[in-house]
């Protein structure tokens, strides 16, 4: 079965060695006959979160930025794929900015009806120092902020 992949590029350089990591995912899922999109952040404009809370009642973000366009996009992939540099054993500031825009935050008290987290969410980053480990345990735990 063929599936939408959307791979999000959190490299701050065009050609980096996380953003090459991620065209050759995309290469092989393409091979696979998948639909594949890349969204690089690097020439994105993405604000940060104000705490307004204004997407509990909304289901939407208020600062109107890139995010919202890539956020819709996320909830349309089946695969959602992290392709992030890692700087001093975590997350680089891209990703986390990227990710820290709840989408679909349910009002408090709520569940959203369906699950709005793509079944098959993955990362791929490129870890130079054996202490760097530690990140892909953190990171088997982390789920994408959708």
């Amino acid at each position: 079965m063929n599936k939408k992949v959307l791979v999000i590029s959190t490299s701050p350089r065009k050609g980096g060695n996380s953003d090459t990591l991620a065209d050759f995912f995309i290469q092989g899922a393409r091979e696979k006959g998948h639909a594949v999109e890349k969204v690089t952040l690097f020439d994105k404009q993405i604000g940060f979160c104000k705490g307004c809370l204004t997407c509990q009642s909304t289901q939407k973000c208020i600062i109107q930025d890139d995010a919202n366009a890539i956020i819709e996009k996320m909830k349309e992939a089946d695969v959602l794929v992290f392709a992030t540099p890692i700087y001093y054993y975590g997350l680089s500031g891209q990703m986390k900015r990227a990710t820290s825009t709840p989408p679909t935050a349910p009002t408090p008290g709520t569940r959203p009806k369906k699950p709005s987290t793509p079944s098959e969410p993955r990362t791929i980053s490129p870890a130079r120092m054996p202490g760097q480990a530690a990140w892909w345990i953190r990171c088997r735990r982390m789920r994408p902020s959708l």
